[in-house]
C-alpha cells in the first residue's frame, strides 16, 4: 500500500501543477482506485468525463463512461446521457463550422525533491481531491457554450449515441501493444481516447494517431483485411466498437455510413501518397490535388477489374489487397499495394492487353479517362511516371514471353 500511496501523491502533484492536463486527471482517478479508494476514484473519473465532454474531448468522455459502467452504474448512465444530449445531431450546442480543440499538452512531472512523501494514505487522498477540484475549475474556465462536431456521434440521435456507447468496449494498452495487424480480418472500429499509436506497413511509417482519432474504418467498409499495422507508442485507453454495431447504427442513421466512407477515402488517399512511386515526383500539394480526383473501387476475390480485349477507361492504383495480371491464362505479374494498372489502355486508347484479377478482396482508387487527360495536362510529372511504368511493364512482359518461348523450344 505504501507504493500505491506514493504513486497517488505523485499523480496528485502532477495534476496540481497542470490542472488542464486531462491525462494527469485520469492518472489520479486510476491511482485512487489502485490505493483502494473506489468511491473517490469513481467521483474523479465521473468529473473527468463531464469535463472532457464539455471540452469536446468526446472519446475520453465515452471511455470514462465505460470505465464507470463496471463500478458505478448510476454515474455511468448520467455521464452517457450527458454525452448523448450534448453531442447528438439535434444538439443546439454543436457548431458545424468549428474544428475539434486539441487536448492540452501534458506537463512535465514535478521533480521528486519538490514532492515530499505523504504522511499517510489519507493525506495523499486529500491532495488528490484538492487537485481534482482545481482541475474542475480549470475545465469550467476553458469550456465554451458551443462545441465542434464529433464525427462518430454528431450525425446520430441521442438514443443512437446511448446505444453506441452501450456496446463500446474499453481496454487499456501499453507501449508496444499491437492494436491491429496487417492482414487481420476486420471485426471492429477503434477510437483512441488517450495516448498515441503508430501506423505502419512493413518498414514504412504511414502516420501517427493521437487521442480522439478513430481508425479501422477502411477494412470494415471495404470488407477487406487490415491494410496496415497500428502499434501503441504510449499508454492508451482504447475504445472498440464491434462491426455488427457499426452496421446496425449505419442502417438506422445513413449519415454515419457517409461520414465513415469520407474518412476512409481520405485515409486511403493519404496512405497512397506515401506508398505509390507513381506520385513520387509530385509535391505534397500536387499529390493532394491529383488524388482528390480518384474514386474508390472494391473488387472481391476472383473479380476481373480489367478484361483482356475489352475497352478500359480507368487507371487503378491498389490501396489494399493483391491482383494478378494474366494474358492467355498465363501469369504475367503480381500487383500489390501502391501498384498501378490500366495505364496502357488510357495512353494507347486501345483495348486492354491482359486481365487484371483480384486475388483477394481488393480496394483500388481509380481515375477515369477524362480525369486522366486533365491531370496529364496539368501535371506532366505524373504523365512521365506513367510512361515510365508502361515501358517497364512492357519490358517485363516481353521478358516473360521470351522465356516462355525458350521453354517451348
Amino acid at each position: 500500500m505504501a507504493d500505491a500511496t506514493r504513486q497517488l501523491a505523485r499523480c496528485a502533484a502532477v495534476l496540481a501543477a497542470a490542472p488542464s492536463d486531462l491525462g494527469a486527471w485520469l492518472d489520479v482517478g486510476l491511482a485512487l482506485e489502485d490505493a483502494g479508494r473506489a468511491g473517490e476514484a469513481a467521483s474523479a473519473i465521473a468529473e473527468l468525463g463531464r469535463a472532457a465532454s464539455e471540452l469536446g474531448q468526446v472519446a475520453l468522455a465515452v471511455a470514462c463512461a465505460r470505465w464507470l459502467d463496471e463500478r458505478d452504474g448510476d454515474a455511468a448512465r448520467e455521464l452517457t446521457d450527458r454525452i448523448a444530449r450534448t453531442h447528438c445531431a439535434e444538439s443546439d450546442r454543436i457548431d458545424r463550422s468549428s474544428r475539434p480543440r486539441p487536448p492540452a499538452p501534458p506537463r512535465e512531472a514535478p521533480s521528486a525533491a519538490s514532492r515530499p512523501d505523504p504522511a499517510n494514505l489519507d493525506e495523499a487522498v486529500a491532495a488528490a481531491k484538492d487537485a481534482v477540484e482545481r482541475a474542475v475549475r480549470a475545465a469550467r474556465e476553458r469550456a465554451g457554450d458551443r462545441l465542434p462536431p464529433t464525427p462518430l456521434l454528431s450525425v446520430l440521435g441521442a438514443q443512437d449515441i446511448r446505444a453506441l456507447i452501450g456496446v463500446t468496449q474499453l481496454s487499456m494498452r501499453v507501449p508496444g501493444d499491437v492494436i491491429l495487424d496487417l492482414g487481420q480480418p476486420a471485426e471492429s472500429l477503434y477510437w483512441l481516447a488517450r495516448g498515441a499509436a503508430l501506423v505502419t506497413r512493413g518498414d514504412e511509417v504511414l502516420g501517427e494517431l493521437r487521442a480522439g482519432a478513430f481508425f479501422g474504418e477502411i477494412a470494415l467498409l471495404a470488407g477487406t483485411t487490415r491494410t496496415a499495422t497500428v502499434t501503441c507508442t504510449s499508454p492508451c485507453w482504447l475504445l472498440e466498437v464491434p462491426a455488427e454495431a457499426v452496421e446496425r447504427l449505419a442502417t438506422a442513421a445513413p449519415r454515419l455510413a457517409t461520414v465513415l466512407a469520407e474518412y476512409a477515402r481520405a485515409r486511403l488517399l493519404a496512405n497512397l501518397m506515401r506508398t505509390s512511386e507513381l506520385f513520387s515526383r509530385l509535391s505534397d500539394d500536387e499529390r493532394r490535388t491529383v488524388l482528390r480526383r480518384f474514386e474508390p473501387h472494391i473488387a472481391r476475390a476472383g473479380d476481373a477489374i480489367v478484361r483482356e480485349g475489352a475497352d478500359n477507361d480507368r487507371m487503378h492504383v491498389i490501396v489494399s489487397g493483391r491482383c494478378e495480371v494474366r494474358a492467355d491464362d498465363e501469369l504475367l505479374s503480381e500487383l500489390t499495394v501502391g501498384d498501378a494498372f490500366g495505364e496502357a489502355s488510357l495512353l494507347r486508347r486501345a483495348p486492354a492487353s491482359a486481365d487484371v484479377v483480384a486475388v483477394e478482396h481488393t480496394v483500388t482508387l481509380s481515375l477515369s479517362r477524362e480525369q486522366f487527360d486533365d491531370v496529364a495536362v496539368a501535371h506532366p510529372e505524373l504523365l512521365a511516371e506513367v510512361y515510365k511504368l508502361l515501358v517497364e511493364r512492357e519490358r517485363q512482359n516481353a521478358s516473360i514471353a521470351h522465356d516462355a518461348s525458350d521453354l517451348i523450344l
